[in-house]
């Protein structure tokens, strides 16, 4: 290779890394204000709710969807904002709690709340199946557990107040209570195709009660036997 080939072969290198590095800034910086930036919608409040019997606000959002297996259903929770202590929103602070839940029907895009109003502190939700084994198990209601009073006095309805069990269809539709508020529910397990089991304490006696998994009805209810 002559002189002028090697000069010729340097300026073309220049050349070509000159343009990579021009051609990726634009790619590297948009993938950075990419990063840096978070989606607009993430901490705007979804609904203004007002807690039950205080004139305080509560900044609610939804979640992300998900699938009521074998179903065209999604279902979203929509939860309030944790406060801290010295919050605008409450004295004391609050952590963040599940306040409703937005079903949504993809097959007709109709759509509608587990409740009517904001005010429950939804802690669990048990989907019950139509078959406990095989791979197919599609479900066919669900048991939530719910605060629904303020039973402690804090003006807030929260994990600290006393909890109810309901029931509903997969759909999310005209839940019913089936379990009036308790100290404590210790478990909700599927035991069979057809019954769940939910175990409640109230003070110091505890009890057992099996209901239909299909339409929430009690089979049959029995006290646990305590220490003395």
């Amino acid at each position: 290779m002559n002189r002028f080939d090697r000069i010729l072969w340097r300026i073309n290198g220049v050349l070509f890394l000159a343009l990579l590095v021009f051609g990726l800034l634009p790619l590297l910086w948009n993938l950075g204000g990419w990063r840096s930036h978070r989606p607009l919608h993430e901490n705007a409040p979804a609904i203004v709710s007002e807690s039950q019997g205080t004139h305080e606000k509560e900044l609610l959002h939804l979640g992300a969807p998900s699938r009521v297996t074998g179903t065209s259903i999604f279902r979203i929770q929509i939860s309030s904002e944790a406060t801290s202590r010295g919050s605008s929103f409450s004295k004391g602070g609050y952590p963040s709690c599940v306040r409703n839940y937005l079903f949504v029907d993809y097959s007709d895009l109709s759509s509608w709340w587990l409740f009517e109003t904001f005010d429950h502190a939804i802690l669990k939700e048990h989907d019950l199946r139509a078959k406990l084994d095989g791979d197919y198990r599609p479900v066919i209601s669900t048991v939530f557990e719910v605060a629904t009073t303020d039973t402690n006095g804090d003006q807030r309805i929260t994990e600290d107040d006393q909890v109810a069990a309901f029931f509903s269809t997969a759909d999310g539709k005209k839940p019913i209570e089936i379990v009036s508020p308790s100290d404590r529910i210790l478990s909700v397990d599927q035991v069979t195709n057809d019954q769940v089991l939910i175990v409640y304490q109230r003070g110091t006696k505890a009890t057992a009660a099996l209901f239909s998994t299909h339409d929430g009805a009690k089979l049959k209810e029995s006290p646990l036997p305590t220490n003395k």
